[in-house]
Formats: C-alpha cells, sequence, structure tokens
C-alpha cells in the first residue's frame, strides 16, 4: 500500500504562531497556492481512495489536491484536541506533558501524544486491513502527520516525536507491506 500523507495549507493561525482548534479556518492565499500546488506534483497519481479531516483547512486543501474525488471523511485524522491552550502562543505552552506517551491528557485538557498515537494506530490497522495494495490520500494536520511518522519509522523517543513537523502543503509518502 502507497500511503500518501498531506498536511494542509497555511492558515492565519499558521503565521501568528496561535494555538487554534478544531475550527473551521480557512486557507490563506498562500495556502491555497500550497495545495494547489500538491494537486500539480500529484496529478498523475491515481488514488483508490482519498481520507481527510473533516476540519474545512483540511478539506479545502483536498478538494485543490484531487477536484471531484470522492472524499472519506474520518474524525480519526483531525486536528489535536488542545483543551483551554487555545488562544495561546505555542511557545508559552508545557510541551513535558503536551508530548506524553504515558497519560491520555494535559492538566489543561489538551490531547496528548499517547492519544493521538492510538487514535492514528486505529486509523493506519483499518486502512491496512481494507486497502491492501492501494494508492490511498490523507490529508490531515502536523499532528496525525507525525503520529503516521511515528508509527511508520517506529520512532519511540518522545522527545523527536515531539519535535517533529511536517510543513504546510507537502507531501510525504510511506510504502506500507500488505
Amino acid at each position: 500500500m502507497n500511503l500518501y500523507v498531506v498536511r494542509h495549507g497555511e492558515v492565519p493561525s499558521n503565521l501568528s504562531d496561535t494555538i487554534c482548534k478544531r475550527t473551521d479556518e480557512r486557507l490563506t492565499p498562500n495556502g491555497i497556492k500550497q495545495a494547489q500546488k500538491i494537486g500539480d506534483e500529484l496529478a498523475e497519481t491515481k488514488f483508490d481512495v482519498v481520507f481527510s479531516s473533516p476540519v474545512a483547512r483540511a478539506t479545502e486543501t483536498t478538494e485543490y489536491v484531487v477536484p471531484n474525488a470522492k472524499i472519506i471523511y474520518d474524525s480519526r485524522l483531525t486536528e489535536r484536541g488542545l483543551g483551554n491552550l487555545v488562544g495561546r502562543k505555542w511557545n508559552e505552552i508545557n510541551k513535558s506533558t503536551w508530548n506524553s506517551t504515558e497519560t491520555e491528557t494535559t492538566p489543561e485538557g489538551a490531547e496528548t501524544l499517547l492519544s493521538g498515537l492510538n487514535r492514528t494506530r486505529d486509523f493506519l490497522n483499518d486502512i491496512q486491513k481494507n486497502y491492501k495494495g492501494k494508492n490511498i490520500l490523507v490529508v490531515t494536520h502536523n499532528f496525525v502527520s507525525k503520529c503516521i511518522w511515528g508509527i511508520e519509522e517506529n520512532i519511540t523517543n518522545k522527545d523527536k516525536l515531539g519535535n517533529f513537523v511536517h510543513p504546510n502543503g507537502e507531501v510525504k509518502k510511506y510504502f506500507i507491506e500488505d
């Protein structure tokens, strides 16, 4: 199975380095260009199935990447739950609990790395079972992409996982043995 993972295009909160929630932020003009560029890069690739986070920035990106495709929206691909951290700057948060692989939530009610790894693993197990030998496109968020990377590359170091960044509007490709 070939898995293509796209992080949504740029949105206003990416520019302000502000923690946003699972809101329906729209792509910036640059985010639209990023999504169109990915569409051009992947134009020759036939996808057997297309999955997207149901959050607007991901769905909008998906529509630019694969216009007119049948899209399966899966809540397991949604951005990290952020509790009461929404609106704060990224450099203000205590990442020691944020990147925990021992607990499901932080004291602020945000989803931890452990929780994300669990829901992402569940998604990956489902697609491996149901789409053997297929080309699959997933349009999601940095957090889920980080979890896919960690699972597929067998990365267990929480600091290494915590520092992973999938830039807006870029594709990562994985080959998953059936």
